[in-house]
């Protein structure tokens, strides 16, 4: 999976997620301190970094993506911040301190294929949560695998998806085109995501040293907020 090819276009095709709203679900479910640490692992351009910032919250984030992490530095510059972001593989998260919340967001676990990755994502995370802290963590919903084709219109510029899903893995093909003046360019890239049974990815959590606090379903995707324990 390498989102660099299409993190310029990832923001206008992203479905319009109300990050906002997404917040408003979660943030009344956690007891948190004053002027909280947070983390948003696969933070992608920044989106969510926004809104927890402007909610008082001061954060890093982590993204497998370079280019991704280059637009998200942009996009957050632009708004007066400069929170601390890293250019790291989950499954291999290394960082100097620990967070009250963590988030992970828009079905990035489902984008680990290989559930040793996710096991070793949740264990190596637990050391990076403060104790009493919060992981919140989204999963796609299986409706939403769905073989399908979908085309997206913005400014000129088109996005087609296809995906074809065979019960636990989807192949997502999508095809830019991008206007630039009076000629087109044309980027190809192929993403692949796991459908988890989120019973399954909550057993996997509770091994790793957290245990569970609430389970929400949000528009498709089924949210879980574990938590570590005290010290």
């Amino acid at each position: 999976m390498d989102y660099d090819a299409i993190a310029r276009d990832y923001d206008r095709f992203n479905g319009g997620f109300d990050y906002a709203d997404y917040l408003d679900h979660i943030l009344p479910h956690l007891s948190l301190p004053d002027n909280p640490l947070a983390l948003d692992c696969g933070c992608g351009t920044g989106s969510l970094i926004l809104e927890l910032t402007r909610r008082g919250f001061d954060c890093s984030g982590v993204d497998a993506s370079p280019e991704m992490l280059d637009v998200a530095h942009e996009k957050l510059s632009d708004a007066g911040l400069s929170p601390h972001l890293m250019c790291q593989s989950l499954p291999e998260i290394d960082l100097y301190g620990a967070y009250h919340a963590v988030f992970s967001s828009m079905d990035t676990v489902n984008h680990l294929l290989d559930k040793r990755d996710v096991k070793r994502f949740f264990r190596r995370l637990y050391n990076f949560t403060e104790p009493g802290g919060y992981f919140i963590f989204d999963l796609k919903q299986k409706s939403l695998f769905s073989d399908a084709t979908q085309v997206a219109e913005d400014d000129g510029s088109c996005l087609i998806l296809r995906r074809a899903f065979d019960g636990t893995y989807a192949c997502q093909t999508l095809t830019v085109f991008r206007r630039e003046g009076e000629v087109y360019t044309r980027t190809d890239e192929e993403i692949w995501e796991r459908w988890y049974d989120p019973a399954d990815l909550r057993r996997e959590i509770c091994a790793a040293g957290f245990r569970p606090c609430r389970t929400l379903s949000y528009h498709g995707r089924t949210i879980i907020i574990v938590r570590r324990t005290e010290a």
